[in-house]
């Protein structure tokens, strides 16, 4: 009897593409080893088993896209010899009475749905007995690199895309600069990835939320000096930002939520989202209780996490649950606002454009003075389904006074 092999559930994952299968037809397979490796519209996955079987027959090439929950192979019982295998998969013949179905559409009739293994994904692989991370074996693939003469440097020596980069002697090939495309003339048609596919669908989402955005010009002058501090202690400015905004979040916490249309759903941890710029489109993964970490612990939290999204090795797990987003598009350049559509179902976002010197009027004793200062225009997105401005305002009021606390 065969049994189907079907996409796992991952969260909020909906979508995935096979891009390799690591056993082969007609291969044994023990339990926790690897069948196939998926691409999501979050990240890369590589799919186990939790039992053993035969790997009958692949359902599915290289490139196919599917949804969760499709089937992707059929698998036999472990220890099925070849010829029970082979009449197994064998079509049986149709009633003379009934039409042939089309080849595309024939399959074994001996096939059980309901015998499905449990199927666990998984970010670790194991080559060797080192670990490589799936973009690293697809780099190394495409640049010539044999992986046993790779050092990892991620956690437990694990082998990253950018351990094989820095060991390729080929360096990526610069892109093909794509001249505009003459009247007349066909343009160069790029297909959406995935992960594109999945964005625009959620900004569209996004867009149709009545967002507003409120923005408070904060003084960084003494958070610098805090930094340079031994109350710094190694923090970026990211990290200390994140520490107050969740100071903030646990004393406004009608902030700290999601949007139901029955309820509001407000939390006690902060389970801190940080929108991270890849190559493949933006993602969002989450520092799980962030409120108890301090501005040094978020600052390696944030970095680690920002670290396995370039590389393609975050989990779908890494990308669930988060209760308030901070998108900080200055760190890539001298942005004015970081005006930002929410990440539903939470209803507030904060935005952290570039800090910018600018001259300032400050108290000097019984009259004002002009100085120059280091200034943040933070911009603060949320729903008006679930906030009216007086929470915002009060929320941001007190993100600034925790900022610029001497």
């Amino acid at each position: 009897m065969l049994n189907e092999l079907r996409i796992p559930r991952m969260g909020s994952v909906e979508n995935a593409r096979l891009l390799n299968w690591r056993v082969q037809e007609g291969e044994a397979y023990e339990p926790g080893q690897v069948l196939y490796e998926i691409e999501t519209d979050k990240t890369s996955v590589e799919v186990e088993a939790e039992g053993p079987g035969v790997l009958a027959r692949h359902l599915a090439a290289v490139g196919d896209e599917f949804k969760v929950g499709d089937r992707i192979g059929l698998w036999a019982p472990p220890g099925t010899a070849p010829a029970t295998l082979r009449a197994a998969l064998s079509p049986q013949p149709m009633p003379a009475s009934e039409p042939a179905p089309s080849p595309s559409s024939t399959l074994p009739a001996a096939v059980s749905a309901p015998g499905l293994h449990a199927l666990r994904p998984v970010s670790r692989d194991a080559a060797g007995g080192r670990r490589v991370s799936p973009l690293a074996r697809r780099l190394a693939a495409q640049n010539g690199v044999d992986l046993a003469t790779v050092t990892g440097t991620g956690m437990g020596g694990k082998i990253s895309g950018k351990d094989v980069l820095a060991a390729s002697a080929k360096p990526r090939p610069a892109p093909v600069p794509v001249s505009p495309p003459r009247p007349g003339s066909d343009g160069e048609i790029v297909p959406h990835s995935l992960r594109r596919r999945t964005i625009a669908q959620r900004m569209v989402e996004a867009a149709a939320i009545p967002t507003l955005t409120a923005d408070m010009e904060v003084d960084l002058t003494a958070l610098f000096a805090r930094r340079r501090s031994v109350e710094g202690n190694g923090a970026s400015v990211l990290g200390m930002i994140a520490e107050a905004a969740i100071a903030a979040l646990l004393q406004h916490r009608r902030l700290n939520a999601h949007w139901r249309e029955d309820a509001m759903v407000q939390f006690g941890a902060v389970h801190l989202g940080i929108a991270v710029d890849t190559p493949e489109g933006l993602v969002v993964p989450v520092v799980r209780n962030a409120e108890s970490l301090n501005a040094r612990g978020l600052t390696d939290a944030i970095a680690a996490l920002a670290d396995k999204a370039r590389a393609g090795t975050l989990r779908p797990q890494d990308m669930e649950g988060g209760t308030f987003t901070i998108s900080n598009p200055g760190s890539m350049g001298p942005v004015v606002r970081a005006e930002a559509l929410l990440n539903p179902p939470q209803v507030a976002l904060l935005g952290l454009p570039g800090i910018v010197r600018a001259p300032v009027a400050i108290k000097d004793g019984d009259g004002w003075a002009m100085a120059v200062r280091p200034l943040l225009r933070l911009s603060l997105s949320f729903d008006h389904r679930a906030l009216d401005g007086g929470p915002v305002i009060a929320f941001l009021n007190t993100l600034k006074a925790t900022l610029e606390r001497p």
